[in-house]
């Protein structure tokens, strides 16, 4: 195998394994530091069951993208073609208008992978 196509198959399955990993980690996880992050981040814009500036966010994980009905969205969420999973949300997260360029969310991202993990965690259990 070439060394180029080598290094490529191996990066894959290191990103497929870190997937698999924050999912299960996400499943089994505590939700109080996810809460907290919640709090400090995402509470001025949005809430868990009532649309704020921004959509709710209970139920969010395994969403339809640009779903909430009668809530508005950009082009570029109302358009998407996905669900909300654990990966896309951590992206997201990671920074919004890098994953969708015409959003409208005025957030710059959460930087620390471990407050995106436990954000995650608390949205997940969050239904």
């Amino acid at each position: 195998m070439p060394r180029k196509l080598h290094a490529l198959f191996a990066a894959s399955l290191l990103t497929g394994a870190f997937a698999l990993a924050s999912t299960a980690q996400a499943a089994n996880c505590d939700p109080a530091p996810g809460q907290q992050v919640f709090q400090n981040k995402c509470s001025v814009c949005h809430a868990l069951n009532e649309d704020r500036v921004g959509p709710h966010l209970n139920g969010v994980v395994g969403r339809r993208i640009g779903s909430v009905p009668g809530f508005t969205y950009s082009a570029d969420l109302a358009g998407a073609n996905a669900s909300w999973s654990l990966e896309q949300l951590d992206k997201w997260l990671s920074g919004p208008a890098r994953l969708y360029p015409g959003t409208a969310m005025a957030f710059g991202g959460i930087r620390n992978a471990a407050d995106r993990q436990t954000l995650l965690c608390f949205l997940q259990q969050a239904h």
